[in-house]
């Protein structure tokens, strides 16, 4: 049975490819839902693993490789092609290009931040950092946000300046690397039971979302994930959950 959840890894794995090509071809759109199809499988991969107690080692070493190329390199590339748009656009004659390769910091950051949680013996119901999954959906949701809110929405309007701005762009991946390997303890959407004592704070996180999804629309899909990002520091110090 452990073929099962380690091909589904695998599934993710090669779509995180896919997502990457995707992305160079500038295809920002698809490579975001790629992306997500991809945290989807990522899901399923350990669900599927522990309903037929089917996991195994070589299912974990995969299901890290999986995560590296698919939340990433495959986000890594989205924003590098952000930053070379908005590079280009304010150096149009330079042949320099190192600037908007600063983007795969992502993808580095996110390595080690991989590789310490496979060693953490610690991180069950809780995160120590931005999951690599989360940062990736938070990058994702750029593009789609752009291609799929309606037109003139605040939020929409707000990214276009955000996806335009070089600066913007490279604050952006270093905010994003450092939050990857930051020691803040970050709450997981994992939970034992539907106890609201237990849960308090996983129910704030989706009230929390339907409010934005209701008032923005679509355009609401990057503000999930940073409203994730607050909810964990106020939980640091107020202990919602």
């Amino acid at each position: 049975m452990k073929i099962i959840p380690n091909t589904v890894t695998l599934v993710n794995l090669f779509l995180g490819c896919a997502a990457i090509v995707a992305a160079f071809e500038g295809l920002l759109a698809e490579a975001a839902l790629i992306i997500l199809i991809c945290s989807v499988l990522d899901y399923l991969d350990g669900a599927i693993a522990r309903w037929f107690k089917a996991g195994s080692e070589i299912g974990k070493q995969l299901d890290s490789l999986a995560d590296l190329v698919s939340f990433g390199v495959a986000p890594a590339s989205i924003v590098f092609q952000y930053l070379m748009v908005s590079f280009y656009r304010i150096n149009p004659e330079s042949s320099l290009f190192v600037w908007p390769l600063l983007a795969f910091f992502i993808a580095v950051f996110s390595a080690l931040r991989l590789a310490v949680f496979n060693i953490d013996t610690e991180q069950k119901d809780h995160f120590s950092g931005l999951p690599t999954p989360a940062n990736a959906l938070l990058i994702a949701s750029i593009p789609f946000a752009l291609e799929y809110a309606a037109p003139g929405n605040t939020i929409h309007n707000i990214l276009i300046q955000v996806t335009s701005s070089f600066p913007a762009m490279l604050v952006l991946t270093i905010v994003l690397s450092l939050l990857l390997v930051a020691p803040l303890k970050m709450f997981s959407l994992k939970t034992e039971s539907l106890k609201w004592s237990e849960n308090r704070i996983r129910y704030l996180f989706v009230a929390g979302c339907l409010v934005m999804l209701i008032t923005f629309g679509l355009a609401a899909a990057p503000l999930f994930l940073i409203f994730y990002i607050l909810l964990s520091a106020l939980d640091n110090v107020w202990a919602i959950s």
